[in-house]
Parts: C-alpha cells; sequence; structure tokens
C-alpha cells in the first residue's frame, strides 16, 4: 500500500520528554503505548542513507513483520509504501538492485505514546539505538501545512524548540552506527 505521510517533528530533552509523558498519561482519552522494533536496512553502497530513503522491517508487539519504504518528496512529505517481508513488489520498484541485497545496518527500539485528536496524531517516543538514547515529538495529520501548525502550537505551549531541519530517527541512527565504526 502507498500513501503520503505528512509528519512534523522535534527533538525532546530527557526533560521534556517526561514531562509530556506524564501530562498526556494523565489527561489523553484516547491513547496507546506500543513496543516497536526496526530493523533498517541498506546495501553495500548505502543506497537508501544516500538518497535519504529509509527501508525498515517493522515489529510491532506481536503483530505480523512489516516492511516499509520511505521515500523524501520536495515538500517535506514522505511517499511511504508497507508491504510484507515476502511481498514487496511495489518496493522492489524502487530499490537499486535486488531486495537481497539489503542487509540490516542498526535496530532501533521505540517505547511509543500514541494520542489520537480529530485532526492529528500525537507521538511521544523513547527511541533507543546504538547504545544512544534519545527523545522526540511527532504529528502527523491529513497536510503538512497542519502538521506544522499543531507541531509549532505544541512547541509554544510546552516551551519547545521547532527546528524544521529535523533529522529522522532512521538518519540518526545510520549516522551514530558510522560514527561509531
Amino acid at each position: 500500500m502507498e500513501h503520503i505521510e505528512y509528519e512534523e517533528r522535534v527533538m525532546l530533552t530527557l526533560e521534556d520528554y517526561t514531562k509530556l509523558i506524564s501530562i498526556f498519561n494523565d489527561s489523553a482519552q484516547e491513547k496507546r503505548s506500543i513496543h516497536i522494533e526496526n530493523i533498517y536496512l541498506d546495501n553495500d553502497k548505502e543506497f537508501i542513507y544516500k538518497n535519504k530513503m529509509m527501508l525498515r522491517i517493522r515489529n510491532i508487539d506481536n503483530r505480523e513483520q512489516e516492511l516499509t519504504l520511505k521515500i523524501p518528496r520536495e515538500d517535506n512529505s514522505n511517499i511511504e509504501i508497507n508491504e510484507t517481508l515476502e511481498n514487496h513488489p511495489l518496493i522492489d520498484k524502487y530499490l537499486e538492485g535486488k531486495f537481497d541485497d539489503y542487509h540490516a545496518v542498526v535496530t532501533l527500539i521505540t517505547e511509543r505514546l500514541e494520542i489520537v485528536f480529530d485532526d492529528h496524531l500525537l507521538v511521544i517516543d523513547k527511541n533507543t539505538y546504538a547504545k544512544k538514547t534519545d527523545y522526540d515529538l511527532e504529528v502527523e495529520s491529513d497536510s503538512q501545512q497542519l502538521s506544522r501548525d499543531i507541531i509549532i502550537d505544541y512547541c509554544d505551549k510546552y516551551h519547545l524548540v521547532y527546528n524544521p531541519f529535523y533529522e529522522t530517527k532512521s538518519h540518526r541512527a545510520f549516522k551514530e552506527i558510522k560514527r561509531s565504526r
């Protein structure tokens, strides 16, 4: 399945993360906690990393594994393609070479709190990869502008720093692995 994903994110400090988890755990009506394991893949030529794409195998709690490819668009959104590990013809169209040429580069574990609102999904994440932990807040909605407006409102309300040049989790994990080699 292919769709456009409109997200905006900000990095959090541990203090911000702790505060927001407490606020939303206490006040949110529609929420869920999720344990996610992302295994990021690339080939020996670093095709995915160099093209600012993301290819992962995702394990969420006890659900079936999912293969996802995200391809950046000029408007800062992503084309997201989700298929199974056994059958991935849409993803194969975008890859350089064969899928079998791609291997695990880094694993990222996310402890996630998702809160559903009428016009957006709010996500608060604790991410652990390559012996490092960081935190972020994400908003997903029907348009890039709405996602940006909502994230800026959260930043104003909770005194967070908005940076339009946010590095994705996968990019941070790839960089950390490269740095630690």
